[in-house]
């Protein structure tokens, strides 16, 4: 009689499919929940890589919003920013209340306020690097000397 040999290490589904997830538990979810008459075995292990990841990209977004507020933390409102910014998930979960969520921030361009030229004691430069007194002060001399070149004009005419 053969000798048996060293007992085989067993694997879980979710180790042999590379998950995090329990692959079992999903599957028998799969099956009490009456869904389909016959499951099979492997959208237990589908439905457990598609909730893993969809699981990995909202923490990987609210970590980032957190990280944007300098929280190191990640609290509710931080998946509702996370969800409501990313077009994929906001539309799978429109109809989704977070508790302690809120809502996202929405402010009308026409009631914001308008944004200030410069500091206090700095002098603001435009796109083109000009500082705003320059430019003010080249305008303003193009416009006298359009003036001056009018009435150059209209008195040699006369």
């Amino acid at each position: 009689m053969p000798a048996k040999s060293a007992s085989k290490k067993r694997a879980s589904r979710s180790s042999k499919a590379g998950l995090t997830f329990p692959v079992a538990r999903f599957g028998n979810l799969l099956k009490k929940g009456r869904y389909a008459k016959r499951v099979s075995s492997s959208a237990a292990v589908f439905m457990a890589a598609v909730l893993e990841y969809t699981c990995a990209e909202l923490l990987a977004l609210s970590a980032k919003v957190s990280e944007r507020g300098k929280m190191h933390s990640i609290k509710p409102r931080h998946l509702c920013l996370a969800i409501r910014e990313d077009e994929d998930l906001h539309t799978l979960l429109k109809d989704v209340t977070i508790a302690g969520g809120g809502v996202p921030v929405n402010v009308h361009g026409a009631i914001s306020r308008k944004s200030k030229k410069g500091r206090k004691g700095l002098k603001a430069k435009d796109a083109s690097g000009k500082k705003a007194t320059e430019k003010k002060k080249a305008s303003a001399a193009k416009t006298s000397a359009t003036k001056t070149s009018a009435s150059k004009k209209t008195s040699a005419s006369k």
